[in-house]
């Protein structure tokens, strides 16, 4: 080849350093190549259980460095789970005392209100002239005021204890004596009450005081 020509051709040669069109250097990323931060996005959408700790669901969390925490690490996340857990429910606790505090006091208050006009009724009896007033009169106002009493407790679920006739039971009655019977039948039934008991519900607020009929039988 003649010198003419070598050169020529070394002109017309492209740079070593330049890579042809469409060439992809091998240095390069691929196109799909994920970014550096795709590992914590992949780590933010991941599911819960992904980064759950095996027998501690939801309550220990990885540290944020990525790296294990170690036993070390699990025990102070209990820790303070369990500081968390005992303070929600000393809250918890102060906020329903507070809460049944204020549901007791509301219903004395409602039943004072209503016991107040059973007083006022009361009053007025116990006001009336005795000029011109009559026994029976004064009978039939205190009767009035007793019924009236009795409906207000009724209606507040509080029940009297008025057994008589009805067979003795130590759980409802308080006997305070008992009284002979000839007739067997009789025999451990109330014959009389002294004062009637009062319930609540199951709740016993006062038994009921009786006697009570005992049968003997005679002697041979």
């Amino acid at each position: 080849m003649e010198k003419k020509d070598l050169e020529q051709e070394m002109r017309n040669a492209p740079p070593e350093d330049v890579a042809p069109e469409g060439a992809v250097p091998e240095d390069a990323a691929p196109e799909d190549a994920a970014p550096e931060d795709a590992g914590d996005a992949a780590w933010q959408d991941a599911p819960a259980d992904a980064w759950e700790t095996p027998g501690h669901v939801d309550e220990v969390r990885p540290p944020e460095s990525g790296e294990d925490a170690g036993p070390a690490g699990e025990l102070a996340a209990l820790q303070d789970r369990h500081l968390r857990l005992a303070a929600e429910f000393d809250n918890f606790r102060r906020r329903t005392r507070g809460e049944l505090g204020d549901a007791g006091e509301r219903a004395r208050a409602e039943l004072a209100g209503k016991l107040l006009e059973t007083m006022d009724d009361l009053q007025r009896v116990a006001d009336t002239p005795l000029e011109g007033t009559t026994t029976e009169a004064l009978h039939e106002g205190i009767g009035l005021v007793a019924r009236k009493f009795a409906k207000v407790l009724s209606d507040n679920g509080v029940e009297p204890v008025n057994p008589v006739g009805e067979r003795f039971d130590p759980n409802l009655h308080d006997a305070l004596m008992m009284t002979p019977t000839d007739d067997p039948e009789q025999d451990e039934l109330v014959s009389h009450v002294v004062l009637i008991g009062y319930r609540l519900g199951d709740r016993l607020l006062r038994p009921a005081r009786v006697t009570v009929y005992r049968h003997e039988a005679e002697a041979s």
